[in-house]
């Protein structure tokens, strides 16, 4: 991973903390570097809801907006942060994200990869039998005419 701040402002995340004070709403803290050896230390504070972003040591993100003496500030006025930049997701991707967040990221994955597409087919159709049967709370004999339902419907024919 190419690290650099300027043009790309790509940084890896050294540190997460997470700050309130007095009744404040709560700030996360990260300390970043876009150094290789990992010195050269910055500051980026995420704020008015950015603070939820599921940020960890050792990730890569993409600064945008004001740094100001090493001082980055996220929040609901200025800047944002992109998290894992390397991650090319598709529109369609991230609409499908809508319904299921694992679905979208289990499709993106695995496009592209005959033996992924096979696996992540039938994943769909059991996890789309599962949903409806715990959703609906479904007797075992239900359960099976719904499987047969979805299996043999023409939501997923086009896949096979």
């Amino acid at each position: 991973t190419i690290l650099r701040n300027g043009l790309n402002n790509r940084y890896r995340v050294l540190e997460v903390s997470v700050i309130q004070r007095n009744g404040s709403a709560p700030e996360k803290r990260l300390t970043i570097t876009a150094s290789p050896s990992l010195e050269d230390t910055e500051l980026c504070i995420l704020r008015n809801g950015w603070e939820s972003v599921p940020v960890v040591p050792g990730d890569i993100v993409h600064l945008e907006g004001e740094c100001s003496s090493g001082t980055w500030v996220i929040n609901e006025e200025s800047g944002y942060l992109v998290l894992y930049p390397d991650l090319l997701l598709s529109g369609t991707t991230i609409s499908n994200s809508i319904r299921c967040v694992r679905r979208a990221v289990l499709s993106e994955k695995f496009r592209g990869s005959e033996f992924g597409s096979r696996h992540t087919l039938i994943g769909t159709i059991l996890h789309e039998i599962f949903q409806q049967s715990v959703t609906n709370n479904l007797a075992q004999e239900k359960v099976e005419v719904l499987a047969n339902k979805i299996v043999y419907g023409q939501k997923y024919l086009k896949e096979m």
